[in-house]
């Protein structure tokens, strides 16, 4: 135990924290589970005739909701996580030690996203796997409405812990995630192989690489053997194989990122930009978005403005703090003609009037609404690099950017990663947009950004990801 004690992270001081703080987020929980289940009763009174009246109670509902949200952000992220761990570990090696021993089906692969949401390259690469007669594709989740739904639409999906669920979990030879084995079964991927599809090109450092903050305690360098290194094993588990857009990616981000050789990384690009390159007469697919009417609605706009930013680690307010209204910014671009389109973070608790923008659905796919807009504002999201592909205008609203740099670290620096606009505060991105126009070109340098991370990349890469699952099973 005196490793997981050690450090300024965890001592016992720390752990008597993370003792309480579980107390308090374990409250939490059964206070959001009386509210859910307590909605769910007042929806089934008010639409007595429906089958789909009761809400259903899942754990990402609950780690979405507000209680668990400010129990969460009050104790630390990764101090939830490191004490969650701790308790749970007895049953969890107990668990692994079966689990790695079964033996494997070639060509099953389990696809799955965090937070039950179907979206993002596993979604996309699914989309396109599915029915293939050499693989078996299941979808994983723990949301029974987004089971009823794909298998509507002829896919094959199964909930987590039901037996079926749980059978091709642990018959499966790949597992198909965007962030971690939890996407699809935490608790069985032991013995399959783990292909890790990322959600983005990173600007700021991610998993291995984050030197600074709570979070950089979860990879930190320690002894197997050592309690906290197995407690934490399903989070550091280096994937057999993960996925790329460029040599350039590859070598300055995910192989340092996800602890593995440069082989292991596959430059193929991403699934969930492959559209890109086609027609956008209609959706890709009506599965990656609530409202298809709303798709209709922004794809017929004359002009289009996307605001998608990303999270902070501390979940801080950033919109208000930095004196941003997205009121005022839609009043802007309606001014032009245009609709502004807003979709936060799906990590980010924002209360925010909207006024005339379209305010995305959290279970939207962000990369079905991209190619609708004439122009991108964003910070240190992903985002900015798939958009690159489309060769429009990009403006970097960054107020925080010094403290973001300081706290979580980013990979590259700004002025030669960010083609656009640095904008620092709400004025100066007032005045940008006002400035845009329908015709207004790309900043010069984006085609020279675009060949480092996309290297020449031309929509392929579901074909591609195919073609290395296929010649794996062979």
């Amino acid at each position: 135990m005196r490793d997981a004690l050690r450090g300024d992270f965890l001592g016992p001081a720390r752990s008597a924290a993370i003792v309480a703080g579980l107390l308090a987020t374990t409250a939490g929980y059964v206070q959001a589970s009386l509210s859910m289940r307590a909605a769910g009763r007042a929806a089934a009174r008010r639409r007595p005739e429906s089958s789909g009246g009761t809400m259903r109670l899942t754990m990402s509902g609950l780690r979405k909701n507000r209680y668990i949200r400010r129990c969460i952000r009050r104790l630390g992220t990764a101090r939830v996580i490191v004490g969650l761990r701790l308790l749970e570990f007895p049953l969890r090696h107990a668990v692994r030690l079966v689990v790695s021993r079964l033996s494997r089906e070639r060509g099953v692969l389990v696809f799955g996203a965090p937070l039950d949401r179907f979206a993002d390259n596993t979604a996309y690469l699914f989309l396109r796997l599915s029915g293939s007669p050499r693989l078996r594709c299941v979808w994983v989740t723990g949301s029974a409405e987004l089971v009823e739904r794909l298998r509507a639409a002829g896919h094959e999906a199964e909930l987590r812990m039901s037996i079926a669920g749980l059978r091709v979990c642990l018959r499966a030879e790949w597992y198909v995630v965007s962030s971690y084995a939890a996407d699809v079964n935490r608790w069985t991927h032991d013995g399959a192989r783990l292909l890790n599809l990322w959600h983005g090109i990173p600007l700021k450092t991610i998993e291995r690489d984050i030197a600074n903050g709570p979070m950089s305690f979860i990879y930190r360098a320690r002894s197997r053997r050592s309690l906290l290194a197995q407690a934490l094993v399903d989070e550091t588990r280096a994937p057999d194989a993960v996925l790329s857009t460029s040599p350039f990616i590859s070598e300055h981000c995910f192989a340092t990122a996800f602890g593995v050789p440069r082989e292991r990384c596959l430059d193929f690009g991403y699934p969930r930009t492959d559209h890109f390159f086609g027609t956008h007469s209609r959706p890709f697919s009506d599965m990656l978005t609530r409202r298809p009417e709303t798709w209709g609605r922004v794809r017929s706009a004359a002009y289009v403005i996307g605001y998608f930013p990303t999270w902070r680690d501390d979940d801080s307010p950033f919109i208000e703090q930095s004196g941003l209204s997205i009121e005022r910014l839609a009043d802007v671009v309606d001014a032009q003609g245009g609709l502004l389109v807003f979709k936060p973070h799906g990590n980010t608790s924002l209360s925010v009037s909207a006024g005339k923008a379209v305010v995305l659905d959290p279970e939207d796919d962000l990369n079905l609404y991209l190619p609708l807009c004439s122009a991108l504002i964003t910070d240190y999201s992903s985002v900015a690099f798939d958009f690159m592909l489309l060769d429009r205008p990009i403006l970097y609203y960054v107020p925080d950017l010094e403290q973001y740099r300081r706290d979580r670290g980013l990979y590259f620096e700004p002025a030669r990663m960010m083609p656009g606009p640095i904008l620092s505060t709400a004025a100066e991105l007032y005045t940008a947009v006002a400035a845009l126009g329908p015709s207004t070109p790309a900043d010069q340098r984006l085609g020279e950004v675009r060949a480092l991370v996309w290297n020449g990349y031309d929509g392929r890469a579901s074909q591609d990801l195919r073609r290395f699952l296929e010649l794996d099973r062979s």
